[in-house]
């Protein structure tokens, strides 16, 4: 069945995918995991649950390295 644009769903599929690859790519640099995991977009079915699985539970190597702000206490003043 084609929908109102005239192409099937798989290419709607395949539309969102290829849509979904820049961002997830620079996401997965930025946090220092290799970007080339945002391509398991492209495997049917399961590909989206994978990528989404990996960016939750994976550490974050980027961001634990870097060192948290150190906050000077506040006078209270009486």
């Amino acid at each position: 069945m084609q929908d109102i644009i005239g192409i099937g769903p798989g290419a709607g599929v395949l539309l969102f995918n290829v849509a979904a690859v820049w961002p997830l790519w620079r996401i997965f640099r930025r946090v220092g995991l290799t970007p080339a995991l945002s391509l398991l977009v492209f495997v049917p079915v399961i590909g989206l649950l994978v990528v989404v699985t990996v960016l939750a539970l994976a550490r974050w190597p980027l961001i634990a390295r870097q060192p948290r702000p150190i906050r000077k206490a506040r006078r209270v003043v009486t």
